[in-house]
């Protein structure tokens, strides 16, 4: 059985992470507008990695939704 705080940490990441992908994504349109080409491209390549921890997160949530559901449904099997 999967703990419910894995289930919790993964929920509460996802919306932290979208936040952060968006913020970085903006400082880097903003440091690429203000002519900061090293400091946009720094950025870009941290929102980069924020977005594949984004989605890193969301496949582990729908595989973790997926598996209690499992275990769920056998449970309710068992005690019938």
């Amino acid at each position: 059985m999967i703990p419910r705080r894995y289930l919790a940490a993964l929920v509460l990441a996802l919306p932290v992470l979208v936040v952060t992908f968006a913020v970085l994504g903006g400082a880097s349109f903003l440091a690429a507008g203000l002519g900061d080409a090293p400091g946009a491209t720094a950025l870009k390549w941290v929102a980069l990695g924020s977005l594949i921890v984004l989605v890193i997160d969301a496949i582990l949530l729908l595989v973790v939704l997926g598996i209690r559901a499992v275990q769920e449904e056998d449970d309710e099997q068992a005690e019938h």
